[in-house]
């Protein structure tokens, strides 16, 4: 009789659980659709806009990243090591979040800087003292003004949602770098600006020596070559 009880009991436990472990199973199947469905919805309003400003934004990050690090070893002025610091910290976070978006709009990214951002970090390193400090400066200007004018873009003609809301979350710490690079363009006793009539490069007799014009020059030039937004064909005809 104790056995036949016993019995009884576990075939009403087993009947309550298999409706139970039915359910379960039906409602992850579920969740699992649903979230196949939102990943598919998000990636389909994608624009090869906001694919390149993802991509771009991603190299840019690896590039601040490794010219940080690269300002913390080199830099002769305190304020070049400390931005460079800065840098680091913030661009690593930045890129977790470029990442994230990417992978949740289904975007492919590239697994690191350009051929031309490359270049620009070999030409910074061969340099030093005062020569790399303000080479450096001149660069991290020139990106990080260029970073702007992109994340701008990608807000006023972008499509993706995630992908706009990366730039927007962006822009106050890029601008707060490039603020940051100002003054310390004021600091080492840079030009502000290059005057228009010097084919680019400007003019400093402190540094005649070193031909700090040209080679800045050529590192903008190089810098835009990789960062350098190709505006897309979004207009209507």
């Amino acid at each position: 009789m104790s056995n036949l009880s016993h019995a009884s009991f576990s075939e009403v436990v087993m009947s309550l659980r298999s409706p139970c472990a039915s359910f379960v199973a039906i409602a992850a199947v579920a969740v699992t659709v649903m979230a196949s469905g939102l990943s598919t919805a998000a990636a389909a309003e994608v624009s090869a806009q906001d694919r390149q400003f993802l991509r771009q934004a991603h190299q840019g990050n690896l590039t601040e990243i490794a010219a940080g690090k690269l300002a913390q070893d080199k830099g002769k002025a305190d304020v070049v090591r400390a931005i460079g610091a800065k840098l680091v910290a913030d661009h690593t976070k930045l890129d977790v979040a470029v990442k994230a978006t990417a992978r949740r709009l289904q975007v492919s990214l590239p697994a690191g800087p350009s051929a031309h951002q490359k270049a620009v970090g070999a030409k910074l390193a061969a340099l030093s003292g005062s020569a790399f400090d303000q080479a450096w400066v001149a660069v991290m200007i020139e990106g990080h003004r260029m970073a702007l004018q992109m994340g701008q873009r990608q807000v006023q003609t972008g499509t993706a949602a995630a992908a706009k809301q990366a730039a927007e979350s962006s822009a106050p710490i890029i601008q707060g770098h490039l603020d940051r690079l100002l003054e310390a363009q004021q600091t080492l006793g840079m030009p502000s600006a290059v005057p228009a009539g010097d084919g680019g490069q400007a003019q400093n007799n402190d540094m005649a020596g070193v031909g700090y014009g040209g080679l800045a020059a050529g590192l903008l030039l190089a810098l835009a070559g990789g960062l350098i937004w190709i505006r897309p064909r979004w207009r209507r005809r």
